[in-house]
C-alpha cells in the first residue's frame, strides 16, 4: 500500500485558530492570523518529528502528536465550561491531571499497538481537509461581502463629500474625549444590586463641573451594538454583522469630526481596534513576550488552550494595558490641533484585575468572578479604584488643556453579566436586565452646554447634543429608547419601556 502523507496533526493544530478567528471575524482581522498559524505550525513539526526520532513511526507520532493538540486546544474551553462548577485552583490542578494523564495513556497504547494506522491516519486527514477547507470558504466569503460593503459605503461618502472638507468653523475648537467605561453601573444599580453607595464619586464629578445623568440608560447591552449606535447618532436598523462593522468603521461621528478639522484618535487596552481604524489613529499597548507583539485576537486565542494558566509569564497584563488608557489621555491635551479621542477602557468588567488600591486582586488570579460574593465584591473594588483615576485624569486634561473640553464618560452597558443568585430565576433576571442596561453617563460640557441636557438621555443622542452645542450643526434629538438582548442572539432586541421592565 502506497504511504500516506501526515498531515492532520498540522490541520489540527491550526483548524482552532481559524475557528476562533471564524467566531470573532467581527472583531479582527486577516493578518492576526499570521503569527499564531505560523508558531503552531512550527511547534507541530518540531513535536511531531522529535517523536519520530523517538518511536520510528510517521503514523504513530501523527496519532500522538493529533492527541496532543486537540487536548491543548480543547483545555480553556473545557476550563470555562466548569468555571460556574469548580474553583479555578481545583479546575486548574483536576484539568491539568487529567490531561496529562489522558495523554500518557494514549501515548502508551499507541506505542505498544502493533497497529500500522494508515487507515485512522488517512480518515484523520480526510477529516481535518474538510474542517480547513469549510473554514477558508466561510472566511473566504464573509471578507468578500464585507469588503464589497465597506466600498459601497465610502463610495457614497466620497459623493456625499465631494465638496471637500468643511473647514469654515472657529480654530477654537473643543477636545472632545469620549470615554467609554465598559460595564460601568449606574448610581441606583450600585445601591440596590450591589449595596454600595457611589454618591461621593458622582459628588466629585459635579464639583468638577460634569452633569451626571440619574437615571439614563444604555441603548444596547453589547459593546459593539452600543458603540455603533452612539457613533452613527442613530438606532441600529440592520440585523446583520458585516453592516455593524462597515457602520463602525465608516461612523458618522469620526467622519464629520474629520471634516471639521479634528484629529481622530482612538484609544484602547487591546479591544475593538479593528472596527475604529478607518477614520482614527489606533493607540494600543505593547503586548506580548520576549520582544513579540500580540494582538487581542491572539491573546483571547491563548485563553482557550492550556497555555491559560500561564498567561502572565507569556505577557497577558490587563492591569498594565488599562493603565496605558489613562497615561494615554493625560497626553491628549499637548496635541495641538483639535483632537476628538475615543476611549474604550474595561473599567469594571470581569476579570477584576484591582483592588481598591491598584493592588492585582485574587479574583484575577483564581478567575472567582463565577461566585456572586467574589463577583460583587472584585466589581466594587475595582470600581473604586476606577474612580480614583478617573477623577485624577479629570483634574490633568482639565488642567493643560487651553481650551475648555467636552469630556463625556459614558458605559456601554452596564454589569450584565451578573451571577445568578438564591431566588426566583424571573425576579433575577428583571435585576440583571436592569442592571445590564443602567449606566454611568456624565458630561461636562463647556460654556454652561449640560443646562441642555436631561435626566434620561441616552448615548444615542449623546453626539447630537454635543455637535448642535459646539460645530453649529441642528440635529434633532431622537427619543430615548433601550433594547436589550442576549449574547448569541444579539439582533434580538427586546424594547424596555421606561420603568425598565421586559416588554
Amino acid at each position: 500500500m502506497k504511504k500516506l502523507v501526515v498531515i492532520h496533526p498540522f490541520l489540527f493544530a491550526v483548524f482552532p485558530v481559524l475557528f476562533i478567528f471564524t467566531y470573532n471575524i467581527d472583531e479582527v482581522s486577516v493578518s492576526d492570523l499570521f503569527l499564531p498559524i505560523v508558531v503552531v505550525t512550527i511547534f507541530t513539526l518540531a513535536l511531531f518529528f522529535l517523536l519520530k526520532l523517538i518511536i520510528k513511526s510517521y503514523y504513530k507520532s501523527g496519532i500522538i502528536t493529533s492527541c496532543f493538540v486537540i487536548l491543548f486546544f480543547s483545555y480553556g474551553h473545557v476550563s470555562q465550561a466548569l468555571m460556574p462548577l469548580i474553583g479555578y485552583a481545583e479546575r486548574t490542578f483536576i484539568l491539568g491531571s487529567l490531561w496529562a494523564l489522558f495523554l500518557i495513556t494514549v501515548t502508551f497504547l499507541v506505542i505498544k499497538s502493533r497497529h500500522s494506522y494508515g487507515s485512522i491516519t488517512r480518515y484523520l486527514n480526510i477529516v481535518t481537509v474538510i474542517l480547513i477547507i469549510i473554514s477558508i470558504i466561510n472566511i473566504g466569503i464573509y471578507e468578500i461581502r464585507a469588503s464589497s460593503h465597506i466600498y459601497d459605503a465610502n463610495t457614497q461618502e466620497i459623493n456625499k463629500e465631494a465638496n471637500g472638507p468643511d473647514l469654515n468653523i472657529s480654530a477654537n475648537l473643543p477636545d472632545i474625549y469620549y470615554i467609554i467605561l465598559d460595564s460601568y453601573a449606574a448610581q441606583n444599580t450600585l445601591k440596590e444590586v450591589f449595596d454600595y453607595d457611589n454618591s461621593e464619586f458622582i459628588a466629585d464629578l459635579t464639583r468638577k463641573g460634569f452633569y451626571v445623568s440619574p437615571t439614563s440608560r444604555s441603548n444596547y447591552a453589547h459593546s459593539y451594538l452600543s458603540l455603533s449606535s452612539s457613533l452613527n447618532m442613530e438606532y441600529i436598523t440592520f440585523r446583520d454583522s458585516i453592516t455593524l462593522k462597515s457602520k463602525k468603521q465608516n461612523n458618522t461621528v469620526t467622519r464629520l469630526l474629520k471634516s471639521k478639522g479634528y484629529r481622530n484618535i482612538y484609544v484602547s487596552e487591546g479591544l475593538f481596534s479593528k472596527e475604529m481604524s478607518e477614520y482614527a489613529e489606533v493607540y494600543l499597548p505593547e503586548q506580548g513576550a520576549f520582544g513579540i507583539g500580540m494582538t487581542n485576537f491572539v491573546i483571547g486565542l491563548i485563553k482557550t488552550t492550556a497555555l491559560e494558566p500561564f498567561r502572565d509569564i507569556i505577557g497577558i497584563d490587563r492591569r498594565k494595558d488599562i493603565l496605558f488608557v489613562f497615561e494615554t489621555l493625560a497626553d491628549i491635551p499637548d496635541i495641538e490641533e483639535p483632537t476628538f479621542v475615543v476611549a474604550h477602557l474595561n473599567a469594571v468588567h470581569t476579570p477584576f484585575v484591582f483592588d481598591r488600591d491598584g493592588n492585582p486582586t485574587m479574583q484575577a488570579v483564581f478567575h472567582a468572578t463565577s461566585v456572586p460574593q467574589y463577583y460583587q465584591e472584585g466589581y466594587i473594588e475595582q470600581l473604586i479604584f476606577m474612580n480614583k483615576k478617573i477623577g485624577e485624569l479629570i483634574d490633568e486634561i482639565l488642567s493643560k488643556s487651553d481650551t475648555e473640553p467636552v469630556i463625556i464618560l459614558q458605559a456601554d452597558h452596564g454589569p450584565r453579566d451578573i451571577p445568578p443568585r438564591e431566588g426566583p430565576v424571573d425576579e433575577f433576571e428583571e435585576i440583571r436586565v436592569k442592571a445590564g442596561m443602567s449606566i454611568l453617563n456624565a458630561y461636562y460640557l463647556p460654556e454652561n452646554g449640560s443646562r441642555f441636557l436631561y435626566e434620561s438621555i441616552t448615548p444615542v443622542n449623546t453626539f447630537r447634543m454635543v455637535f448642535n452645542l459646539y460645530l453649529d450643526e441642528d440635529y434633532e434629538l431622537l427619543k430615548d429608547e433601550s433594547y436589550y438582548s442576549y449574547t448569541g442572539k444579539q439582533f434580538d432586541f427586546i424594547f424596555l419601556p421606561p420603568e425598565g421592565k421586559v416588554d
